[in-house]
């Protein structure tokens, strides 16, 4: 596939180009902030960060990171519609970086790229979570960042990007655990990626040399990102280390229905404990409910174990080891929840914050430090949750279209002068995909919160550089059909026939 732009690429953006971009999107992200200002709040998820926010206890379970950030914008400023503000710039930041890795690494045109933004810049997703009292906001830009700076470095093939690309990716976990394997995975490869799919006319031994150090580097940079990080959450949680304080106890919840009475051994937990355990182990669909039901695995353990974290970690870790079996039964299973619509309809609603009573925690604390009565706006529908509200099949779409979506993109950029990026966008996709297909135990919709950026970028560019050429083909073929004259060559006068 060859770019049909001869002005594509980063010399071609120029500074008017990337003013323009950066004016749309921020008068579209304007307009709607005129008219939806709120914060919106999902349910104790919000109430723990806030806490965290204000000098409480730091988030064991969800990032930390974000209450420092609530902290530095919203209680700072004592309003909470700053930390709206702020997560629209970030908002904005997003649809920017989806325009610039579609002009500079992905050689689509500029309309192309621009309408691509605009796209993600409205997206419902997009502009619910810039409203909600969650990461997904922050978490989304550091996403694309991060993307942003794969391509950048298999672009150019600089080393100063890799200790970038490892900073960025771990604190894109720190956001939002979603795309953890993808992230570990391709940090670590990035160099071996770049010299598979660039030609090199040196010598094998230069070239293993040249790809060595670069090699290293980024196993090293990702090695001491992720280790660090891990013991820091295990400091600041007091557990052992992890990507979250109570990883042991999400591992337990995604095995659950593969744990046996013998992975309670040596563990201070009644022999008989799973007898009284009353929703069912072995259906995949209910594993949520062993972490929150009063019946479930977990709230058993909380009152049989002596020291349920600890066992909860220790159970999880030997019932994975024989998981493997499990995986594609338990992943079928939970996919087919998005077509349920009692399930997806009570999915929404709790995504959207409709589930429970207004905790009075959230009312006392909006009170106290923003000056802010949340309950005439809690549960009130706004223009950004209605539309969030209706993007199920969006969402839902963006997942499961992932796969052939990036399939179509790793074969058609093969032969382009943008390969390099243009495949390694794909394996992301299809690793986003994978990871959330296999990985996750519930359906639930803000877990798709990454998938729409990159389905517009790989979408965009099938579009720019596949299907329009073709479309155009196409066309110029049937004017030569319906009028022959213009196919043939003009002859000269005197010419002989």
């Amino acid at each position: 596939m060859q770019s049909n732009d001869p002005a594509a690429g980063e010399d071609a953006l120029s500074w008017r180009q990337r003013a323009q971009a950066i004016f749309a999107i921020a008068a579209l992200k304007l307009v709607v902030l005129l008219i939806d200002t709120n914060p919106r709040f999902f349910l104790w998820d919000s109430v723990t960060y806030l806490e965290g926010a204000v000098g409480g206890p730091l988030p064991r379970d969800r990032s930390f990171l974000y209450s420092y950030l609530i902290r530095a914008f919203a209680v700072t400023a004592h309003s909470l519609h700053a930390l709206v503000i702020a997560q629209t710039l970030a908002g904005i930041a997003s649809a920017y970086l989806v325009f610039l890795i579609l002009r500079r690494f992905l050689s689509v045109r500029q309309p192309f790229a621009l309408a691509a933004a605009l796209v993600l810049a409205a997206a419902p997703e997009q502009l619910f979570y810039e409203r909600m009292v969650m990461a997904e906001a922050f978490g989304g830009l550091l996403w694309l960042g991060y993307v942003a700076l794969v391509l950048a470095y298999l672009h150019d093939g600089r080393w100063r990007w890799l200790p970038l690309v490892a900073l960025v990716g771990i604190l894109t976990i720190a956001f939002r655990l979603n795309g953890t394997a993808v992230i570990l995975l391709s940090s670590l490869t990035l160099p071996l990626w770049r010299a598979w799919w660039t030609p090199a006319a040196n010598p094998a031994r230069e070239r293993w040399r040249r790809l060595a150090v670069p090699l290293a580097l980024a196993v090293a940079c990702t090695a001491v990102a992720h280790v660090g990080y891990r013991h820091l959450v295990g400091a600041v949680a007091h557990t052992s280390p992890g990507y979250i304080g109570t990883e042991g106890l999400f591992l337990l919840g995604f095995v659950a229905p593969a744990v046996r009475d013998e992975d309670f051994r040596d563990t201070g937990c009644a022999p008989e404990l799973l007898r009284h355990v009353r929703v069912p182990l072995a259906d995949p669909t209910r594993r949520e409910g062993q972490l929150w039901h009063p019946e479930g695995l977990w709230s058993v353990m909380q009152r049989e174990c002596a020291q349920p974290e600890q066992a909860a970690d220790r159970v999880a870790r030997r019932t994975v080891r024989r998981i493997g079996g499990w995986l594609l039964p338990m992943a079928f299973a939970t996919v087919a929840q998005y077509f349920d619509r009692d399930e997806t309809t009570w999915r929404m609603d709790s995504d959207l914050g409709r589930k429970g009573m207004l905790p009075l925690e959230l009312i006392d604390l909006a009170q106290k430090y923003f000056f802010l009565d949340v309950k005439p706006i809690a549960f009130t529908d706004t223009l950004t949750s209605v539309w969030f509200q209706h993007s199920r099949w969006w969402l839902t779409a963006s997942f499961l279209l992932a796969p052939f979506v990036a399939v179509a993109m790793y074969l058609a950029v093969r032969r382009s002068r943008f390969a390099a990026t243009g495949r390694m966008l794909a394996l992301l996709l299809f690793g986003l995909f994978l990871s959330q297909f296999l990985l996750s135990p519930v359906i639930v919709f803000r877990y798709l919160h990454p998938f729409p950026p990159l389905m517009i970028l790989a979408a965009t560019t099938l579009l720019a550089h596949t299907v329009m050429p073709t479309l155009r083909a196409v066309m110029a073929a049937r004017r030569r059909t319906a009028d022959p004259a213009a196919a043939s060559p003009v002859r000269e006068r005197g010419t002989p026939a």
